[in-house]
């Protein structure tokens, strides 16, 4: 019809009416100062998750597990998390009174001037506590479009968080077998991981290349069919 409304000679031109529709756009109160969820411009490197939002908002089948400081108990999590585990193994750096166990809350990161000057956090720099894991829990998959507070990137799928970093940071042991736990594999004096991540995110670093027993968990989470996300900083 177009075409041949296009050979008239008294037709300028021809086109469908189209009808349009908004992007999904969440009505928490902080979503429009969340800028990295908006569409790129210059100065501000968004991911545009309200076009991603029009295609999927997550599935509830899916777990993701935070490996991080662990978690508070905030609203916004509320019957988002699924069971996790505290992995630090040095009851000073956990801060929580005792090494592993199953519980990943987040006590708090703090080192004072004083720790950092002398005794067993010594070069440690002195700090407020980060609760980072919070943080990356919440922009992965806070509660969304409930008319309160930050909107996360998953709506639906669940969060698993592996306590690794407790003061002055984590060791790389810990942090392998949180890894190897999340993704369902066996983790000795751990009981098995009952509800497997087939994502696994990791905000945290150091310097230099994966050391012979992280790159082997990495394999043996991809071979196991979880991916792996890291943040990375350069």
């Amino acid at each position: 019809l177009i075409a041949g409304l296009q050979e008239l000679p008294n037709v300028e031109y021809a086109e469908p009416d189209l009808i349009l529709q908004h992007t999904l756009t969440p009505n928490d109160t902080y979503f429009t100062t969340q800028w990295h969820y908006f569409a790129p411009v210059p100065g501000n490197y968004g991911i545009n998750a309200p076009a991603a939002w029009d295609i999927t908002t997550g599935s509830a089948d899916i777990v993701i597990a935070v490996i991080d400081t662990g978690i508070t108990n905030h609203v916004e999590f509320a019957s988002r998390t699924v069971p996790g585990y505290d992995f630090i193994g040095d009851v000073l750096v956990a801060n929580d009174g005792d090494g592993r166990d199953s519980s990943p809350s987040d006590p708090g990161d703090w080192i004072t001037e004083a720790e950092s000057e002398s005794g067993y956090f010594e070069g440690c720099d002195a700090t407020i506590s980060s609760w980072h894991g919070t943080h990356t829990a919440g922009t992965i998959g806070a509660a969304s479009n409930n008319g309160t507070g930050v909107t996360g990137i998953n709506w639906n799928s669940k969060i698993q968080m592996a306590r690794v970093l407790g003061k002055c940071g984590g060791y790389t042991s810990d942090i392998i077998d949180a890894m190897r736990w999340s993704a369902g594999l066996s983790v000795s004096g751990v009981p098995d991981n009952a509800t497997p991540a087939k994502v696994i995110s990791i905000s945290l670093g150091g310097s230099g290349a994966c050391g012979t027993g992280l790159q082997t968990a990495i394999n043996a989470i991809n071979a196991a069919g979880t991916t792996i996300v890291v943040g990375v900083d350069k």
